[in-house]
């Protein structure tokens, strides 16, 4: 009797000893699914009142992600609403509300398909104040492709040249550069006398809703403050800086900011979004 149960433990004992290692590759396999599936989807956090993140890896999703312009003013629901290819749509470029010309260079594909020079009052008018050079050379969102196909994500001003053997297939532009550098009055978007602020363009000093694009390593960082957490381009160079972004810029703004992904829809213009002219948009 008395070796039979003892015979009996020790089965037991031994079931119980194999039993995780058994189970561990199931275990691994699931977590590295998981793992490569975060890889290839877009994943959002919003941890903190009024503050959406969007990060996705440009390795692996780089070829779903480019800009778009619609033919009218359209809001951000819109363009994602009446096409089942887009997993996430936000707003894009500066332009002009009333009659919807552009302010920002959008390419595509290698073309250029919207210019500031198509926006007669704006050139006109940034001549006379000695604005039109600066507003031109604005930062912008780049993605770059070398000789293999390969796609590489930057940001730069407009009239840094591309890097020798790379070409330029995406770019949309806003401004200002944010973080690791920032220089309002560079970029056009304040001016300053004798300590006094004599313009500001885009509401930069004052507290607003933002669409700030960043990059860390292989990541693209899509953050957006909406009117439940309005910040200064001071503070959201802060929080780039404690992001520890490599790079970030600014798009449009304002009652501009808005995004629909999934079945969020972000607004931050009263209770709807404002129609704008150019979105960054990731297809399925």
């Amino acid at each position: 009797m008395l070796r039979k149960i003892t015979l009996t433990a020790l089965i037991i004992t031994l079931c119980a000893f194999y039993a995780p290692a058994q189970n561990a590759p199931v275990s691994l396999i699931m977590q590295s699914a998981a793992a490569k599936e975060a890889k290839e989807n877009i994943e959002m956090e919003h941890t903190a009142p009024g503050i959406y993140i969007f990060k996705m890896n440009t390795e692996k999703m780089g070829c779903k992600i480019k800009p778009y312009v619609a033919d009218k003013l359209t809001a951000t629901s819109d363009v994602f609403k009446n096409s089942e290819k887009y997993d996430l749509v936000i707003n894009g470029g500066f332009f002009d509300i009333v009659t919807g010309n552009a302010v920002s260079y959008v390419t595509i594909d290698g073309n250029v398909v919207e210019t500031p020079f198509s926006n007669q009052k704006l050139i006109e008018n940034a001549g006379k104040t000695n604005r039109l050079e600066a507003i031109l050379n604005r930062a912008e969102f780049r993605i770059l492709e070398d000789k293999k196909g390969n796609l590489i994500f930057d940001m730069d001003h407009h009239f840094v040249p591309v890097q020798e053997g790379l070409t330029l297939k995406h770019s949309l532009q806003g401004g200002p550069f944010v973080y690791p550098s920032m220089n309002l009055e560079k970029e056009s978007f304040l001016k300053v006398e004798n300590n006094k602020v004599k313009f500001q363009a885009a509401d930069v000093l004052k507290r607003r809703e933002r669409t700030i694009l960043a990059l860390k390593n292989e990541m693209l960082y899509i953050v957006l403050f909406t009117n439940q957490n309005k910040v200064t381009m001071n503070e959201v160079r802060d929080f780039c800086k404690k992001m520890k972004f490599d790079k970030a810029m600014a798009l449009d703004g304002g009652a501009s900011t808005s995004a629909n992904f999934k079945d969020l829809e972000i607004y931050s213009s009263f209770t709807s979004q404002r129609r704008v002219k150019s979105f960054l948009t990731v297809e399925k």
